[in-house]
This record gives C-alpha cells, sequence and structure tokens, in this order.
C-alpha cells in the first residue's frame, strides 16, 4: 500500500506517462516500468488513479507481451469496482485494448456479453455500446460469441446455472433485437452469404429447436425477419419455414400420440402461428409450401376427426389464409380474399408443379374442411369467414376449369344454407356469414344447382342453364324470352 497522499501519487504517475510518451523506442525499459505502475494502481483505493489506468492501459498493452495477461485482467478488475464511475471507464478500456489487440477481441466480447447481467441500467448501456463497438472491429468473432451464448448447451446444468444461463441468454436476445439490429440490418449481415450472415442465422436457427416459445418468437419476428437475406424472394425464408415445420411435427407427435382418440394442438399452435407469420403474415417463403404441409398433415377427416372444435376451426381457419395467400402469391387472388393485397404479391419460390398439385388437391381438402364446418356442435365456433373464402375458391377452380362441382361438395352446401349464426356472434363474424350464404345464393338460387350446370361458352354465364330444374321453377332464373322470328 502506498502511504503517500493521493495528490502525490496522482503527480507521479502523470510525470511518468509524459516521460513514457517522450520515449521514441516503444519497448523501453521506462514504459515497461510505467505499464506496470499502472497494473499496480488499478487495485488501488483511490477512484482517480483507476481512472488514469483505464484510460491510459491502452498505450502501453501491446508492446510488452509478457505483461499482457496481467494488464487485461487490470481491465477486468476495473469493470467490477466498486464504483460506478470507474466501472463505466474499465467497460471503454475493453474496447481500447480490442483495437488495440485483435486476439483480445473474442475473450473480450465473452465478458461484454456476461456484463449485460449488471443491476446497474445506466452501466448497461455503456456494455452494450461497448459489444456493438466489437460487432464493428469484428462481426464474425462476435457474433459467434453471441449465438454461443443464445444456443443452450448439450449438457444438463443444475438449477442455479440454468437460471443464471436463461436470463443471460434473454438479455442477449434483447440486445440482437434491440440496439445491435440496426448495425446487423445495415452492415453486418446486410449481405446474404456473407460470413458475419452466416454466423448469427445459423446460430438462431440452431437455437430455434432448443428454446421456449416466447424465445423463439424474438429470434423470428424480431432478428431474422428484419434481415435483408430474409426478403423475398430468398432461399432463407424458405429455410425458416422448413424449420419450423419441423418443430411442428415433432409438437404434433405429442399433440396427437399414436393410439389416442382425441388430442389438442398445445403445442403445434404455436409454431403454426409462426409459420403462418412467415409464409402468409410476411411472405418470407411462398405460402404455397405452408399450405402443402397442411394439405399433407392437418386436412384429412382421421386427424381433424380427433381434434376439438376449438382446434378445428382454427384449422380450417389457417388453410383458409394459406390458401388465399397462396392465390394471392401466385397473382389469382380474387379482390374480397383475405391476405389479397396485391401490391404485396411477391413470387418468391413457388414451385409450378407443386401449385399444380395443390391446385388438384383444393376441391377434396375443401370438402373435409366443409364437412367439419358443417358438422360442428357449437355455432360459435364455426369460422365463417374462412368458409367464405374456401367457397370462394370451390367456385373460382370450377369457372377457371369449366367443371362442375362435385356433387358432394353440392351437398355440403345445401347443408350450410340454412346454418344460422349464433346469436352473441361478433359483427365481422355475422358479415362473413351473410357472405357465405350470399355466394350459396346467387341470384336468389342455389349455387350449387347453378354450376352443376354445364357451361358451353363464357358469354352464355347467365343464360345457360334452361336445362336446370331449377331454373324452371324460379322465373327469375330462367333465360330472358327471345322474340320469334317472323316472315314479314
Amino acid at each position: 500500500m502506498d502511504s503517500r497522499s493521493l495528490a502525490e501519487q496522482e503527480k507521479d504517475i502523470r510525470d511518468l506517462l509524459r516521460r513514457a510518451e517522450r520515449t521514441p523506442v516503444k519497448t523501453s525499459a521506462l514504459r515497461k516500468d510505467t505499464l506496470k505502475r499502472l497494473i499496480d494502481l488499478a487495485h488501488s483505493p483511490h477512484p482517480s488513479l483507476k481512472v488514469i489506468v483505464a484510460t491510459n492501459l491502452k498505450y502501453f498493452i501491446k508492446d510488452f507481451p509478457e505483461l499482457e495477461d496481467d494488464a487485461i485482467n487490470a481491465v477486468y478488475d476495473l469493470c467490477e469496482d466498486p464504483v460506478s464511475s470507474v466501472r463505466i471507464k474499465g467497460y471503454a478500456a475493453i474496447v481500447d485494448v480490442s483495437r488495440e489487440q485483435q486476439k483480445w477481441v473474442k475473450r473480450n466480447a465473452d465478458v461484454l456479453v456476461q456484463l449485460l447481467q449488471s443491476d446497474e441500467p445506466e452501466e448497461v448501456t455503456f456494455v452494450k455500446r461497448a459489444l456493438t463497438q466489437h460487432l464493428d472491429m469484428d462481426p464474425v468473432i462476435t457474433l459467434g460469441v453471441i449465438c454461443d451464448q443464445v444456443v443452450p448447451p448439450d449438457e444438463p446444468l443444475d438449477e442455479e446455472e440454468q437460471a443464471i444461463r436463461d436470463r443471460l441468454r434473454s438479455l442477449v436476445l434483447a440486445f440482437l433485437a434491440g440496439e445491435a439490429k440496426r448495425s446487423l440490418v445495415e452492415r453486418h449481415a446486410s449481405a446474404p452469404g456473407s460470413a458475419a450472415e452466416q454466423i448469427l442465422v445459423s446460430g438462431l436457427f440452431k437455437a430455434i429447436s432448443k428454446l421456449t416459445p416466447s424465445e423463439v418468437d424474438v429470434i423470428v419476428k424480431d432478428i431474422l425477419a428484419s434481415l435483408p437475406s430474409f426478403r423475398p424472394p430468398s432461399l432463407r425464408g424458405r429455410e425458416l419455414l422448413d424449420l419450423l415445420l419441423s418443430q411442428v411435427r415433432a409438437a404434433l407427435k405429442t399433440d396427437l400420440p399414436s393410439g389416442a382418440e382425441k388430442g389438442f394442438l398445445q403445442h403445434s399452435r404455436y409454431y403454426l402461428d409462426l409459420a403462418s407469420y412467415v409464409a402468409v403474415d410476411r411472405r418470407l417463403a411462398h405460402p404455397s409450401h405452408l399450405l402443402r404441409f397442411y394439405y399433407t398433415n392437418l386436412t384429412t377427416k382421421l386427424v381433424l376427426s380427433r381434434l376439438s372444435e376449438e382446434d378445428q376451426a382454427y384449422v380450417i381457419r389457417r388453410v383458409a389464409e394459406a390458401f388465399a395467400a397462396s392465390e394471392d402469391a401466385s397473382g389469382r387472388a380474387p379482390p374480397t380474399a383475405p391476405a389479397a393485397e396485391t401490391a404485396k404479391r411477391m413470387g418468391n419460390g413457388g414451385d409450378i408443379a407443386e401449385d399444380t398439385a395443390l391446385r388438384k388437391q383444393f376441391p377434396d381438402v375443401c370438402a373435409v374442411l366443409l364437412q367439419i364446418f358443417t358438422d360442428m356442435k357449437k355455432a360459435d365456433q364455426r369460422p365463417w369467414a374462412a368458409c367464405h373464402t374456401l367457397l370462394q375458391g370451390i367456385v373460382r377452380r370450377m369457372r377457371d376449369n369449366r367443371l362442375q362441382i362435385p356433387q358432394h361438395v353440392v351437398g355440403l352446401l345445401r347443408r350450410i344454407e340454412p346454418l344460422q349464426a349464433s346469436e352473441d356472434l361478433r359483427t365481422e363474424n355475422r358479415a362473413a356469414q351473410q357472405q357465405v350464404h350470399s355466394v350459396i345464393r346467387v341470384r336468389n338460387g342455389p349455387l350449387f344447382v347453378i354450376a352443376a350446370c354445364v357451361r358451353r361458352s363464357p358469354l352464355s354465364l347467365c343464360f345457360d342453364h334452361c336445362s336446370c330444374s331449377s331454373n324452371r321453377s324460379n322465373p327469375r332464373l330462367r333465360p330472358p324470352r327471345r322474340p320469334a322470328h317472323r316472315t314479314p
């Protein structure tokens, strides 16, 4: 312990620093002694002397490799000092050291990540600033350190360690989604396929399969969806959708175990919602990929019959949304269909063969969904808006392909027509119910009768149903009489 007064010690170190600055030989004994003195003062009881240490170590640390470890440990000690002003100077000193010696970036970035756990909000601001500066210095290494903290370790942890790790992960994700986002989007992860972008994306993809829903939500919506490499058309969006759908498949095994008569989409819904966000809301992947997943995994009678009516309604809604978005992305959506925003059309990865296959499957899938819709016991569960979208799809398919509406669908339409909405149904759902009935009752005649007639030409659309028995019984549907030709 130095027995001299603070003023004397300050004068002594400042004189030593001035002489060291004037010394032309960087590795001189004087400069080495100065570095040793700075390392010693890092443990002084006087904050002002520690501040001098923090602001001057950078001038000497790289010239004396044998003292590097002692010097960097002195900086870390400053970051844990009891005095806040000293700690803040210590965070800045970490940045200085990394700038002087690139090899310290990884270790220093890891220290800064740990320091995000500080209980002092004002100091966390300085820590985040220092971490952002490390991103600017070496984005690949720094993002690697950050992602290491996001991905849970494979080895088991005790309860206390797990709690610390979980809290730190939430802080790191908040940093990526907040203070670091601009630099990531504009500089470090702006180029698809760059080293930094690959480190970040691969790390976050790996984490998705291991984290809680709330954490995955931040990763997908607040980080990945903002990156330029995910802007359609791109392969990244498809990769993300495929990853989410793989999580759905795993969750379905839990929600619908083999051998069980009933099941609930308790775990699957979350990832299905995220998949809808990616493919329908943001169009980061072509919606047809999501629609194909629904057709294959969730729209069979065997699966739907095992679900509660609430889950059945959920599936019908999601299929209708994915169908409308897929039609929109392919440029076929009718103007009234949900998600049909022409300005947002993005042909990012739709496959022609897949599109053709989905179009062929649609009537059969739609029939199953409408069957489930009509069989629902609870009127307030029926998704009328989704039913309207599906009916529009049927009409469009039949008209585009000059086909008759299948008889089993006709039967379903007859069953839907008399259905009434629940008394306490919300206004928008009641309006959707009216739209469904208006689609079925075309020109005051049943759609399923009109469409069952074989059309001869597009121009005869309104006058081509005279062969239908319904038209003969309904004068308003008869074709207009043409005046007889008279010979003068």
